[in-house]
């Protein structure tokens, strides 16, 4: 078979977001562009026909065609390895984000730190960052393992101040289904790989930097749970990212 044809025979993705307010973000940060990012380490070749089906919450299926237009691989220091696909015709999203939009009430992020200013200034750069943000703050595990319910949106948890309450809240948000995204935000080298094993979503440094947090912060809250894939290759669910 040669490149040319191999190019040609499209690839169905399912890409399956956990609330609608997920799929909002990722339509902010890509899809209005007329582009989606999907992560994955799957060896799709550039130009290669894409029919892509987006699952949201309170919505019917959403059905698109799209081409890959670039390839980011697991060496690339910049950012984690996926596949950047351009959308043929946005249109069929329209009316879904009309109603989306609607219905939206904010993006419901939990805060865990027990120190309260660093716990007050990680508060107000999430808020600056995502304005709709309702921010619950927790000061302890305790506290943390109380507000955590399938309506939050994001965790983001200091595992510094206490190493074993924040790993226990790592591991809380993972038992939930579907699983609430998690960032981790630890200086220390090991925490950090604990941290990623307890099933850290994202990680960044403490206290991390404006850039460095709406960098984590948008790829959590926008990342597929599921993207299932069919063709020539097989697309593998979203591997976790590393800052």
């Amino acid at each position: 078979m040669s490149e040319r044809e191999h190019d040609r025979m499209p690839y169905a993705v399912q890409v399956e977001f956990r609330t609608a307010s997920s799929f909002l973000v990722a339509y902010s940060v890509n899809l209005s562009r007329g582009g989606l990012f999907l992560e994955t380490e799957a060896d799709i070749p550039t130009g290669a026909q894409t029919d892509i089906t987006l699952q949201v919450p309170g919505t019917p299926p959403i059905h698109l065609q799209g081409v890959i237009a670039w390839r980011r691989g697991v060496e690339n220091a910049e950012g984690p390895p996926g596949l950047g696909i351009e959308l043929i015709d946005a249109t069929p999203l329209n009316a879904v984000i009309d109603t989306l939009v609607a219905r939206f009430h904010g993006v419901h992020i939990l805060v865990l730190s027990g120190d309260r200013q660093d716990r007050t200034t990680l508060a107000r750069s999430i808020k600056s960052i995502i304005s709709t943000a309702e921010i619950m703050q927790a000061a302890d595990a305790s506290v943390a393992a109380a507000l955590m319910t399938s309506e939050v949106d994001l965790a983001v948890i200091d595992v510094d101040y206490d190493a074993d309450g924040g790993l226990k809240t790592l591991q809380a948000a993972k038992l939930l289904n579907p699983p609430v995204p998690t960032v981790a935000i630890t200086a220390n080298a090991s925490l950090r790989e604990h941290a990623r094993v307890a099933g850290a979503d994202e990680l960044a440094t403490n206290p991390p930097p404006f850039a460095e947090l709406q960098v984590v912060l948008v790829r959590a809250l926008s990342k597929p749970v599921v993207v299932r894939g069919s063709g020539p290759n097989t697309i593998p669910p979203p591997t976790t990212s590393n800052t």
